[in-house]
């Protein structure tokens, strides 16, 4: 969703990896049965996988993490990044199956929002709800908000829409995938004065600007034709 959305509506929710971002590798001291050393081996595979992610290696991600299956009982970290490169590989009956796996664990709002982006194209409703639980469960999590946002403001539900970006702007003042997603809206508002502001808060150039406003005519007329549709 370009300004947009991790959301995988290739707008793109820039599917930011749910849980973006990983804690380098800790150091583990030895013990005596190994335990500490293990941990600390699947830290750093753990690690290697999200860098593919990352990266969009997500055939070699899949490789690393039957590997790891392999060796020992994959953890819940493990397959939820599973799901995460499922799902980008649109290999959606197996992501969805892994999410849901996962809905009653530690790694449930994550989880949640990767249905809620598994969901975009085919269900905003549905996605609009899975995002929302993903918020409840990490409300400072400014991907998830935005990607709520996003959907919101797809649905047209703009002031709903604003108060989710608006969180994720404050939540992340630098975070520019955000702050689009806030000028998109704005645009479609009409507010003119909160365009501007925004954007010379962000240092935009006026041809950023002008892309934005060109998305935020593609989204009015997208509504416009699942509106068309449902009539």
């Amino acid at each position: 969703m370009r300004p947009v959305l991790a959301l995988a509506l290739a707008l793109a929710l820039a599917l930011a990896a749910a849980c973006a971002g990983c804690a380098a590798p800790r150091a583990v001291a030895p013990a005596a049965d190994g335990a500490g050393a293990e941990a600390q081996d699947q830290r750093v595979h753990t690690d290697l996988v999200r860098g593919m992610l990352a990266k969009g290696q997500y055939y070699a991600a899949l490789a690393h993490i039957q590997a790891q299956k392999n060796a020992r009982p994959a953890s819940l970290e493990l397959r939820f990044l599973e799901a995460e490169a499922l799902r980008r590989l649109e290999r959606v009956a197996e992501a969805e199956a892994l999410y849901r796996e996962l809905l009653d664990g530690a790694l449930a709002g994550p989880a949640y929002h990767g249905l809620g982006l598994l969901y975009a194209e085919r269900n905003l409703p549905a996605a609009i709800g899975h995002l929302q639980q993903a918020v409840r469960r990490g409300p400072t999590d400014v991907e998830a908000r935005n990607d709520l946002g996003y959907a919101l403001m797809l649905a047209g539900r703009y002031k709903e829409a604003r108060a989710e970006l608006a969180t994720a702007v404050e939540l992340d003042p630098g975070g520019g995938r955000s702050v689009n997603n806030m000028i998109v809206l704005l645009i479609l508002q009409g507010d003119e004065a909160g365009v501007r502001r925004m954007a010379q808060q962000a240092g935009l150039s006026e041809n950023a600007l002008a892309g934005l406003r060109q998305e935020a005519q593609s989204l009015k007329g997208r509504a416009a034709g699942r509106g068309a549709a449902r009539s």
